[in-house]
């Protein structure tokens, strides 16, 4: 049950982290070869990313909680470690979400507002009346802020559930909280982040694709095809990579748990290779998806393997904490408690994250400013 409650996140966490990448590689990719389709693809991932980021952001809170519940008396003490490392997705995620809402609502054309299913029309029409524009240069400088926001809320993520399967660097053998550590010489740092990535690039690569399928039945077919071949291409590339980056994973594991995978339990050994077996066949049914006149009906078994895929790999990472976590560990002596100097570094980086998006927010508020 865990793992369905964790996995509507895993895909929007996904798309959050890949969208704003592929938007500036297809806006690139577009300007330079004079593609409109891939420059009308980079508007699309731009003005559907705020929404992303907020879904993401909402969806982490019941996997969070629960991880929080069962192993709080590592999850608190790790993050003391981090301190104010810890602390920073805070503005970071402000910093986030409110450039990519600027970007957003500065790209209004024919496309929705990314907006609109949460606004009724007359706010749609008088509130964020915006003037038509491409992706200019401050909205590149925008797509970089988000995509540089979000990757790092992924690596203190990354190195935050390192640093948790460590507890001589936050149990008893730690001391106080010094509240500056990250785990940079843990050999699982490298793996784990190359692993979560990869698998953002590749469920943000078949989100594109489904996209182009769809405009292909609409009667889009350039655009459909480019759109599709692109999102197929950047699918394709990240689960071959995963397939080298998933090993290096696991075997950067304890030998304990690499077994446990590799024969050790029958069932997570199973999980695990269903997972990888159904991720491959993915790939393949994508692959011919692009070759066939009606690629929809390709990418709804593409869509059910890569389902298949997630879910077994997301069970199979809250496999590997468990029989982590489950495992007698010298726990900290004492209780977590938040400190005064990080009661107040909170304070600060949240006013500081408030303030930046209330800016965001008020700088596309009128019709007439000018960003070029």
């Amino acid at each position: 049950m865990s793992a369905l409650i964790a996995l509507p996140f895993q895909v929007f966490m996904s798309v959050a982290v890949g969208w704003p990448v592929m938007t500036l590689v297809a806006e690139a990719l577009g300007h330079g070869r004079g593609d409109t389709s891939l420059r009308r693809l980079a508007v699309w991932l731009a003005r559907r990313t705020p929404g992303a980021i907020t879904l993401a952001v909402v969806l982490a809170v019941p996997p969070l909680l629960l991880s929080q519940v069962r192993y709080g008396e590592a999850m608190l003490p790790a993050a003391q470690q981090m301190g104010w490392f810890w602390l920073a997705m805070c503005p970071l995620l402000f910093i986030g979400c409110g450039t990519a809402f600027w970007v957003a609502l500065r790209r209004r054309g024919t496309e929705p507002s990314t907006l609109k299913p949460f606004l009724p029309d007359i706010v749609e029409r008088y509130i964020l009346a915006f003037r038509r524009r491409g992706l200019e240069r401050p909205g590149l400088v925008m797509t970089v802020i988000t995509a540089l926001a979000l990757l790092t809320v992924g690596f203190i993520c990354c190195a935050h559930e390192v640093l948790v399967m460590n507890p001589d660097l936050w149990g008893t053998k730690a001391g106080e909280p010094q509240g500056t550590l990250l785990p940079l010489r843990d050999p699982q740092l490298l793996p784990r982040l190359l692993h979560t990535l990869l698998g953002a690039l590749a469920v943000s690569g078949f989100s594109v694709a489904w996209h182009g399928a769809s405009r292909v039945a609409g009667g889009e077919t350039v655009y459909g095809r480019k759109a599709l071949k692109f999102g197929v291409l950047w699918f394709a590339i990240a689960i071959g990579l995963q397939t080298l980056a998933g090993p290096w994973f696991l075997y950067s594991l304890p030998p304990e748990i690499t077994r446990e995978f590799m024969g050790g339990s029958q069932p997570s050994t199973v999980l695990f290779w269903v997972g990888v077996a159904a991720g491959l066949a993915a790939v393949l049914v994508a692959g011919v998806a692009v070759a066939i006149r009606v690629p929809r009906p390709a990418l709804w078994v593409a869509a059910a393997a890569l389902l298949g895929s997630l879910l077994a790999m997301v069970t199979a990472r809250q496999r590997i904490q468990e029989l982590l976590l489950d495992m007698p560990l010298p726990l900290a002596a004492q209780p977590a408690a938040l400190q005064p100097e990080m009661m107040a570094l909170f304070t600060g980086v949240a006013v500081l994250g408030v303030a930046v998006l209330g800016y965001m927010i008020w700088a596309t508020s009128g019709t007439t400013r000018s960003v070029s």
